[in-house]
């Protein structure tokens, strides 16, 4: 229950602004938000796994740029730097979930 109640808040703080969809991958798939003005510290990249461990390069924002994101669900350990192009490769432990927010 944990997770969902994480999941609920960070849906309410941090999943605003432009949507980027990863659908190609059948084993995983993953989507970022890149925030607005509006909601402080907003955007978020989440990637799904329905198989074993994986990543995914996917775009955030140039904006972001050299910040570091956690994955808020502690299912990876890893550091993201968010390259200067705005792009980061965004981590997943298998048949799981990682929600990744600027840390």
């Amino acid at each position: 229950m944990k997770d969902l109640e994480i999941l609920i808040e960070l849906r309410k703080e941090k999943a605003y602004g432009e949507q980027h969809d990863y659908f190609d991958n059948k084993n995983f798939i993953g989507f970022t938000r890149e925030g607005d003005e509006e909601h402080l510290q907003s955007g978020l990249a989440v990637v799904i796994s329905n198989a074993g461990d994986g990543e995914k390069k996917m775009y955030l924002g140039k904006q972001y740029a050299g910040e570091k994101y956690i994955d808020s669900l502690g299912n990876c350990n890893d550091e993201i730097i968010i390259d200067n192009e705005g792009y980061g490769i965004f981590k997943v432990k298998g048949k799981s979930t990682s929600v990744w927010v600027e840390g």
